[in-house]
């Protein structure tokens, strides 16, 4: 039986300890044939201060070149959607994806102009990280680099979404359109949740069996 590789990039300010990473962990490290992997994108402050998602696709690919593989499943959770998406792009060699309410491009963080003045003025900004348990300071390079990414790129592959409808971080409205506009290639489920999905695991472990391990195509996109 050939190895079937999942990894999971976790979102913003999280850590390879994130809930669903953890959940998944305990449930793909069961199964024969299966092998999971969680890249801690932020292995000390300094990392996660000097980020940018050109240096996290980067990290990626570096960390699948250093395993030797050649096929993926990815799943990315929020942030680490964008991560997948535009790793897949570049560098193929991904069979399928699962993201869980991704960021399909580059939203500032949410900010507001003044925010963004702010922080491009003061050169970095402070963020709550749980995984270091402080704030750590982000740089405004993460903000530059961040707009060569503002365009959704074609889906590079088949892959699902799944999608909170009370979404405050990344509005549903988003996977809504790049589904409407992919209808071949992304298949859309919305929930009854913000952005944290971690109330539908069990959800997300079924399609990760189904979609991603399977290569089913799931069900019809609804709401």
């Amino acid at each position: 039986m050939s190895t079937q590789t999942v990894v999971y990039l976790h979102g913003f300010a999280s850590s390879p300890q994130g809930t669903k990473a953890r959940y998944l962990q305990a449930k793909l490290g069961a199964l024969p044939g299966v092998a999971f992997h969680v890249p801690d994108f932020n292995p000390t402050p300094r990392d996660f201060e000097y980020m940018t998602t050109t240096g996290l696709i980067d990290r990626l690919r570096q960390y699948v070149l250093d395993h030797g593989w050649q096929r993926l499943l990815l799943i990315g959770s929020s942030y680490g959607g964008l991560i997948a998406l535009h790793y897949a792009q570049r560098f193929g060699g991904v069979e399928r994806m699962l993201l869980l309410a991704p960021g399909l491009a580059w939203l500032s963080g949410g900010l507001s102009a003044e925010a963004l003045a702010e922080w491009e003025r003061a050169g970095s900004a402070p963020i709550p990280h749980p995984a270091f348990g402080r704030e750590v300071p982000v740089r405004y390079d993460l903000q530059v680099d961040g707009r060569r990414y503002l365009d959704r790129i074609a889906p590079p592959t088949p892959l699902l979404i799944i999608h909170g409808q009370q979404d405050e971080t990344v509005p549903v409205e988003h996977s809504r359109e790049y589904a409407g506009h992919y209808p071949d290639r992304v298949q859309l489920i919305e929930v009854q949740a913000g952005h944290d999905l971690s109330a539908h695991l069990e959800l997300i472990w079924q399609h990760t069996q189904g979609f991603l391990l399977g290569g089913s195509e799931g069900p019809a996109q609804g709401r």
